[in-house]
């Protein structure tokens, strides 16, 4: 049995290809908008084009990743647990996206479930940090991340910013007097009867 409309297959021929005309037509105008989910990360801004990273039809690869973080970069700028991590995964080829992500914001960190950030991106706009690391001490201790707070100019600026309000063990709630991760605080109303 065929199709009981004879311009049914040739409809979908011609509506196939416009689609595909279109967006290769728009592709090279407006790559952004058609090919990225989302904004990349602080750590690669930098990155002008997607073949700096990803494979064609493969997506982004440990080869891409090693052009520029290769390993003399982790021998020299990381701790010994995190320099092991990655010695083994580039031993063992393991794909990078095991662990990491891109592509979900300029503020957002790029660990897959190694340090969550439980402050959002209003602890970085509070207190210039830019990483993590700037304002805790982050290590691996029996397979779980560590992020003891350090003492140092963030984090007193940040307390003293507070009057009063920033203590700590409290900065993880920050989103409780910042509400939508304003860095001012919404001041509740207190009515007084007059009476």
């Amino acid at each position: 049995m065929g199709c009981p409309r004879p311009w049914v297959v040739p409809l979908i021929w011609v509506l196939t290809g416009l689609v595909i005309g279109a967006l290769a037509w728009a592709s090279p105008l407006y790559t952004e908008a058609l090919w990225a989910p989302g904004n990349l990360s602080r750590y690669h801004t930098d990155i002008a084009r997607c073949l700096s990273c990803h494979e064609p039809f493969r997506g982004p690869t440990p080869q891409k990743c090693l052009v520029c973080h290769t390993w003399e970069a982790f021998q020299s700028r990381s701790e010994p647990d995190v320099r092991q991590l990655h010695r083994d995964a580039i031993q063992t080829r393991q794909a990078c996206l095991v662990c990491h992500t891109e592509h979900r914001g300029v503020l957002t960190a790029i660990t897959i479930g190694r340090v969550e950030n439980p402050h959002g991106e209003l602890i970085f706009r509070a207190t210039g940090a830019t990483s993590c690391s700037d304002c805790h001490v982050i290590q691996a201790r029996a397979g779980k991340p560590d992020g003891t707070l350090q003492r140092n100019a963030y984090v007193e600026r940040l307390i003293q910013k507070g009057e009063g309000a920033h203590q700590l063990g409290h900065f993880a709630q920050c989103l409780k007097c910042h509400r939508g991760g304003q860095l001012d605080i919404e001041e509740e109303d207190e009515d007084e009867d007059d009476d």
